[in-house]
């Protein structure tokens, strides 16, 4: 299978734009030096993965992620809410 980067079909993509959006997206890819396709593509890429990642990842600050870890360094007993989900799951899969 081939990388994505050296695909050699390509789908069609087409948004409408105000002029003033289009003025400032060509502005920006000719500041980079790339075509107007060039810089929307990579753009749209890197939103895509960014909405990916967010969807996917879940991150925490230094105080949350702390707690997490007392959280599970912490041994205590099963409360009833648990238990209780350990007793459905039994039920449904058949494995204690």
């Amino acid at each position: 299978m081939a990388a994505r980067s050296q695909e050699r079909r390509s789908e069609r993509l087409e948004v409408r734009v105000p002029p003033s959006l289009h003025n400032r997206v060509s502005q920006a890819a000719a500041l980079r030096g790339q075509t107007l396709a060039a810089f929307v593509t990579a753009a749209v890429q890197d939103a895509a993965q960014r909405a990916i990642e967010d969807a996917e990842v879940t991150r925490l600050n230094r105080n949350d992620f702390a707690a997490l870890v007392r959280a599970l360094d912490t041994e205590a007993e099963p409360n009833h809410a648990l238990r209780a989900a350990a007793a459905r799951h039994s039920a449904i899969t058949g494995h204690a």
